[in-house]
């Protein structure tokens, strides 16, 4: 169903197939004027590109952690090195390339950010553009009982959590999310104080990429963490959540977390194992200063249809609170307190809670169309 109407309004349960310069007309007021983007060269990719970012993805998935994950001896770590070497090698050729083909319009987003920097309204009214001058993608998406639209109506900040079955296509689900929120803020006039979004990413990523292409990244909000499997940075790591945190508990900041980390290469394993405790372990210390945390499952499925970036489901909200040792969540359903006695052994449970919602989105992707 493709949809052309600036009036239409969502249903429950409604399913739509959008082209991503229609998302102004259907987020926003019939009467406003977003204008294009040269943040939308982000979405440009040649056919070299999309092959290198393939490569990378198939050696990392079925050959460095199927095969080289846990290296003992001289022989095994030559090779997971060598393998190693040569995802990084296909990610950087890929980012060069993509900076050779967009260098003018990346030249053009990097002055526009810059300008913005202390700007909040002028900050979110750039993200609100993404997409306009995109005429030929589109994506599927349900907004099952308004949520975003209930999330931009909030005073208060939100978790996102997602799946993460493609590390290079994953990037443009959460541009678009943030796009789509961001036309809703402008909607409610909320530009000056609506939460910015912050991505957690691998540090590697933004080493991987050119500085002027990192720069925008860092400008749309990815945020740095260590993501290694093995010998954690803990300390950088701490710097940044309590920055998170901090900024969290104040509804400065939506929070987007793809839990599974680099977990998400051992695809043969049930999402239990993959999910890491990190995203649960930010709510636990979120209840501590908030009186409530929002948890918004965001599932993600690829088709191989073209131009076709993805289908998003966006799963019923998951609300947390603490009371007195125990901590109790409702979905806008019921309220259920989870099984534990004392709050500091609570981290199981959240991710348990976490996990069962994010397997029930990735049922339901499965059915839009």
């Amino acid at each position: 169903m493709i949809i052309n109407n600036s009036n239409y309004k969502f249903s429950p349960n409604f399913k739509a197939k959008l082209n991503l310069n229609e998302l102004n007309n259907i987020y926003t007021n019939p009467s406003s004027k977003i204008q294009k983007t040269c943040i939308d060269t982000m979405f440009n990719e040649n056919y070299l590109v999309k092959k290198l970012d393939n490569y990378s993805i198939f050696m990392k998935n079925n050959v460095l952690c199927k095969y080289f994950s846990k290296p003992k001896t001289k022989t095994d770590k030559i090779l997971a090195l060598l393998q190693y070497k040569s995802i990084l090698f296909a990610r950087e050729l890929a980012d060069r390339i993509f900076l050779l083909q967009n260098f003018t319009q990346i030249n053009k987003a990097n002055k526009i950010f810059k300008k913005i920097e202390n700007k909040p309204n002028e900050y979110i009214e750039e993200l609100a553009k993404i997409g306009n001058s995109i005429n030929d993608k589109y994506i599927i998406i349900n907004n099952e009982d308004q949520i975003l639209e209930r999330v931009a109506k909030s005073k208060n900040s939100t978790i996102f959590v997602l799946n993460h079955p493609n590390y290079h296509k994953d990037k443009f689900i959460y541009v678009i999310i943030n796009s789509i929120l961001n036309k809703l803020y402008v909607k409610e006039n909320k530009q000056a104080q609506c939460p910015v979004p912050k991505i957690l990413v691998s540090r590697n990523m933004l080493k991987i990429v050119h500085n002027k292409i990192g720069n925008i990244y860092k400008k749309m909000g990815l945020t740095p963490i260590d993501a290694s499997l093995q010998n954690k940075d803990s300390n950088f790591n701490a710097i940044s959540i309590h920055s998170l945190l901090k900024d969290f508990v104040n509804n400065k900041a939506n929070i987007f977390i793809f839990p599974e980390g680099n977990n998400s290469s051992y695809q043969d394993k049930p999402l239990e194992e993959r999910l890491q405790n990190g995203v649960a372990n930010f709510v636990k210390k979120s209840v501590n200063n908030k009186r409530s945390v929002r948890v918004v499952p965001v599932s993600i499925q690829y088709t191989k249809e073209k131009n076709n970036l993805g289908k998003i489901f966006i799963g019923k909200p998951l609300f947390f609170r603490k009371r007195k040792n125990e901590i109790i969540y409702t979905d806008g359903q019921r309220k259920q307190k989870i099984k534990t006695t004392e709050y500091k052994n609570s981290t199981p449970e959240i991710l348990n809670t976490i996990c069962q919602s994010m397997k029930f989105g990735l049922k339901k992707v499965k059915d839009l169309n």
